[in-house]
């Protein structure tokens, strides 16, 4: 633990009293440089005594000392005198008495007291990791308010850990209100991955109703009479419990939403001109999604009209006149379109856009903490000792969800950039710290390569690092992306020192070129074509004798399904994110039968395309439901999709690699 040293004190008559009492115990306390001390979280305690200052405390404790020298009586009263200035937010001054209190040796009856106070003067500083005051806190009993106080602390610490099935399970012993307890797990349970549940609900037994409330909504996401009906059933299950009496309110809000009432939906695409190819392929996949409804429900009187309006060549007029009072809309298809279109709706039409308007991509970009304290408010708790700030961050999204704020406009696309994201985010929790990123020079590829740079040093800024270690590789052609590839690995240079050798001994020189060691990844943005030149340059520059192999990934852009068995043979060992569409193996063998049958010989654009007008439309009567509890997902053909705070379709899409020539899925 790093307490405030003697060199740099501040000099005031309580820091001179302390001093000079503490030096009087014949302890000399060890000389360190003063660490640079972060403003902390404010902090609330309890009054010791009314009206009285830390300097009363101090002196009082010199007289103590002076006249019966009995150490657990003045060290008491020092402890005192810190607290106090900790209810003055005064945490440095506080410090340097926990500082001489430690120096001259806690004794087993103050130490809890003294873990306590020494956790509160350090949180929310950068001083002292919070994985070590989470440590001192171990030492605190508890009892009655400190049992409170250290589980408010337990919490603040955990968030800033970003442990939030922690935070959730220390949140619980804390004395706030029970509204306020189910609306903090719940968002902080909610943000939590799916898969992680089961080990949450073993290691902290006190979340399991709020993980089994989580189940119940993802089952019944499709139905809110289904979902209000089984929670009425799991109140009386869980009565006597939190939820047993006060559920959060997304999930009231979810259980009384209606039905949407579609009955009319106008469908806007590129029907002509020439986009109508591309237009047409995402209509096919609309209407398979719509047929397939028929067969479902059994009655197409159920189901909604559609009508698909040509875009190409109208002005933005005539695109409204077309839509007249319809409520429901899929599209438009291209960007300029939705820009001009939707600022000119009217209020209460729900709208699925097909791509997204430039301001909200950008903003895509520059947003890379996707966190659920991610948003900053003003702190609104105050009974719970150091939490408003941690706990403020949550405030702003949870009260704009209870207030059933979600946005009539959402946006869905198979923008490039979302790829070399959720690229970034795979490559970088699977551990790898100094990629290469090869990217070929065209627009495409370079705001992927830009964007995987943005997000890949946003993930390293909160491990706090100041350095990303990040080589870059662009390329034209295929002897610029040899060169490119043999220089960042330093292949020529290996080269090169060998031939220096030969030359000063006049001999020849029996060595491999040898690569560099501290790479540990390659990310690749290129065509599929580029790919499969570039896997081989890179397999052939590789060091044979570290018995390391750096892996290759990629993006769905650099995989064409449509170029037979050579291809996956020059991609081998290649990891890649891509649509379960496009799989060997998914939950659609049925559908695609059909699809084989009705188009034939569709290459992988076109596929992607089908796939993208089929999630449409059976996104849209789920858009209710997604908007107002944002853990759901709908698992589509083109990945497992969500909606953002944007009102952004977020797409998840799963992994695979090449191996033995085919197509591999992988798990994790």
């Amino acid at each position: 633990m790093r307490h405030i040293g003697q060199a740099g004190k501040i000099f005031t008559l309580s820091t001179i009293t302390s001093v000079l009492l503490l030096s009087g115990c014949g302890s000399t306390p060890k000389t360190q440089s003063m660490p640079v001390v972060a403003e902390p979280t404010p902090i609330e305690t309890t009054q010791v005594e009314k009206d009285v200052t830390p300097e009363h405390k101090l002196l009082e404790a010199k007289k103590v000392w002076a006249r019966t020298r009995d150490k657990e009586q003045r060290d008491a009263l020092l402890l005192q005198a810190a607290d106090l200035y900790l209810q003055d937010q005064q945490p440095v001054m506080a410090q340097q008495i926990l500082y001489g209190v430690k120096e001259d040796g806690v004794s087993g009856v103050h130490q809890s007291n003294y873990a306590l106070l020494v956790t509160k003067a350090y949180a929310g500083t950068s001083d002292v990791p919070a994985e070590q005051l989470l440590a001192m806190l171990d030492k605190v009993n508890e009892e009655g308010e400190t049992a409170i106080e250290k589980a408010a602390l337990q919490t603040q610490l955990y968030l800033q850990q970003g442990q939030y099935a922690a935070a959730a399970n220390s949140i619980l012993k804390t004395n706030l209100s029970t509204e306020e307890k189910v609306q903090h797990v719940w968002q902080w349970l909610t943000s939590i991955p799916k898969g992680s549940l089961l080990t949450i609900e073993e290691t902290y037994p006190a979340l399991s109703p709020f993980i089994t409330l989580r189940r119940l909504t993802e089952t019944h996401a499709n139905s809110p009479a289904a979902l209000a009906k089984n929670l009425s059933q799991f109140q009386q299950v869980y009565r006597g419990h939190l939820l047993g009496n006060t559920l959060p309110k997304t999930v009231i809000q979810a259980s009384q939403l209606s039905d949407a009432g579609a009955n009319d939906i106008a469908v806007l695409l590129p029907l002509t001109g020439r986009l109508a190819r591309t237009g047409q392929m995402v209509k096919d996949g609309i209407m398979s999604a719509y047929y397939a409804d028929v067969e479902k429900k059994q009655n197409d009187h159920l189901l909604p009209r559609l009508r698909f309006i040509d875009t190409s060549g109208v002005d933005t007029q005539h695109l409204l006149d077309e839509i007249g009072n319809t409520k429901f809309i899929v599209g438009p298809l291209l960007k300029d379109t939705v820009e001009q279109l939707v600022p000119r709706l009217p209020a209460g039409v729900n709208v699925l856009a097909l791509n997204r308007p430039e301001e909200l991509t950008a903003l895509a970009n520059t947003t890379s903490d996707t966190s659920p304290d991610s948003v900053a408010s003003p702190a609104q708790l105050s009974r719970v000792s150091g939490l408003e700030n941690e706990l403020a961050a949550y405030n702003e999204q949870g009260e704009l969800e209870a207030l059933g704020l979600s946005a009539a406009i959402n946006y869905f696309g198979l923008a490039p950039e979302d790829e070399a994201k959720q690229l970034a985010e795979l490559v970088f929790n699977k551990g790898f710290r100094a990629p290469i990123v090869i990217a070929a020079q065209s627009g495409l590829y370079q705001r992927m390569d830009t964007t995987f740079k943005r997000h890949w040093r946003a993930l390293n800024n909160k491990e706090n690092k100041l350095r990303t270690n990040i080589t870059s590789v662009t390329f034209n052609d295929s002897n610029s992306l040899r060169e490119g590839i043999t220089q960042a690995l330093d292949v020529a240079q290996s080269n090169d020192r060998i031939k220096q050798i030969e030359y000063m001994t006049n001999d020849e020189v029996y060595n491999m070129p040898r690569s560099r060691r501290d790479i540990d990844v390659i990310v690749a943005f290129a065509s599929p074509q580029d790919t499969e030149l570039l896997n081989p340059i890179i397999e052939a520059s590789l060091n044979p004798y570290d018995g390391k192999q750096v892996p290759v990934y990629a993006t769905s852009r650099s995989m064409d399904y449509d170029s037979g068995k050579n291809q996956w043979r020059d991609l081998q060992n290649v990891h890649f994110i891509d649509m379960p569409w496009l799989m060997p193996s998914h939950e659609w063998p049925s559908l695609q039968q059909e699809v084989e049958l009705a188009w034939e010989k569709q290459n992988t654009m076109q596929k992607r395309l089908f796939a993208f007008g089929f999630d449409a439309y059976q996104l849209l009567p789920q858009l209710g439901m997604l908007n107002t509890l944002k853990f759901l997902s709908h698992e589509g053909l083109t990945g497992s999709l969500s909606l953002n705070q944007n009102g952004e379709v977020v797409r998840q899409q799963p992994q695979a690699m090449i191996r033995d020539e085919k197509v591999q899925m992988l798990s994790e």
